[in-house]
């Protein structure tokens, strides 16, 4: 599953990324989101990055600021742990905390996006599965 683009007949599309991540692959997979023209809105739903040891934390803020700085992401929701630094690292980079959420799994957040999002719109899904 990994890059795997899904068009849907209304205009949205996903681009389905849900596998192991690491910080080179979420920045790389949001590059090539705020890179894709012909959206009105551009949706980075990323989880929780494992194994990071003691910089993870850092390493989520890292990839939140570098999705903020890009100018491209529409909204930024944060699946689990350390995902909620993604949040943080976009804030403390300029991004408007009111286009973010956070959901403690991915159910929640699975919950959230079938209703918010919506025809025209491009997201990124680098949600694990627990």
């Amino acid at each position: 599953m990994r890059g795997e683009l899904l068009r849907f007949s209304n205009g949205a599309a996903l681009i389905n990324d849900s596998y192991n991540s690491s910080p080179a692959a979420l920045h790389a997979m949001t590059a090539l989101l705020a890179a894709t023209p012909g959206f009105q809105r551009r949706i980075l739903a990323a989880g929780e990055m494992r194994e990071l040891g003691t910089a993870s934390a850092e390493l989520h803020r890292e990839a939140g600021a570098a999705a903020a700085k890009s100018g491209k992401v529409d909204w930024i929701i944060g699946v689990a742990g350390d995902a909620a630094q993604i949040i943080e690292g976009a804030v403390a980079a300029g991004f408007n905390r009111a286009k973010t959420k956070f959901f403690p799994s991915s159910e929640d957040a699975g919950t959230f996006v079938q209703k918010f999002f919506q025809p025209g719109d491009l997201l990124l899904v680098r949600v694990r599965a627990a």
